[in-house]
């Protein structure tokens, strides 16, 4: 008997919140993160490559590539932690038995609440690295100020910050805009489901460019080698 009246009760409520949800204001969702190894991310170089003597030299970051993307609570005081694993680093981490896999993985401090811009920050992260062939040849991606745009229009599904990659001694700068999903392209198409437009896979509103990269492709893939990447820096909206 007591079983049913509980039923009942949580019924009664159910119903109660149906009737009243157009007077009542939502509660705010806080940061929201598209949680997904497939994201694609694009890096524009602002500052140009050196090596430790301060050297001019020609290493450089993918233009684009997959990047794994998750949130984790804290149960025990309730913080949260993002973190990013790029493909180039989970590709090369499968020959590297060096390295552990927590060293090949970003995880910095994410902020529970958005900014006044809709825009969750992780300022910073922990260098994470992979050694390639010899711990000469060692691949680092430093990530800073990373920014998740958690607005309504775009619940946690484009992102911004910084890079510092370093790959055999030599380090560029980069900005990077990335979003999810990560969806192949042709950029000679007039189909706008093939050229990262209506139909893609994309958000219709998004505006997103078909780019020529390695390590960019997805169960969405058209093809393996082209990848829609965020047109303008994040937000990008047409």
């Amino acid at each position: 008997m007591t079983k049913n009246i509980v039923k009942t009760a949580l019924v009664l409520l159910g119903t109660g919140s149906l009737l009243s949800g157009c007077s009542v204001e939502q509660p705010d969702p806080g940061c929201f993160v598209q949680e997904s190894p497939h994201w694609a991310v694009k890096y524009d170089r602002v500052e140009a490559g050196r090596d430790a003597s301060g050297n001019a030299c020609d290493t450089v970051a993918p233009t684009a590539e997959m990047l794994g993307v998750y949130r984790y609570i804290d149960l025990d005081n309730g913080t949260a932690k993002l973190a990013l694993r790029p493909q180039t680093l989970a590709s090369a981490g499968a020959k590297d038995d060096t390295t552990d896999q927590s060293a090949q993985t970003a995880l910095g401090d994410l902020a529970n609440d958005r900014d006044a811009e809709d825009f969750c920050n992780a300022p910073s992260f922990p260098a994470a690295r992979v050694n390639v062939a010899s711990p000469a040849n060692e691949i680092v991606y430093q990530y800073a100020n990373v920014r998740v745009y958690s607005a309504p229009a775009a619940p946690g599904t484009q992102m911004t910050g910084e890079l510092t990659y370093t790959n055999n001694g030599c380090t560029s700068k980069y900005v990077m805009n990335a979003i999810w999903p990560a969806v192949g392209c042709d950029p000679e198409s007039d189909s706008p489901a093939e050229n990262c437009g209506p139909g893609s896979g994309l958000s219709p509103d998004f505006a997103a460019t078909c780019i020529t990269t390695a390590n960019c492709a997805s169960v969405y893939s058209v093809s393996a080698e082209n990848c829609c990447v965020p047109t303008n820096q994040v937000p990008s909206f047409k």
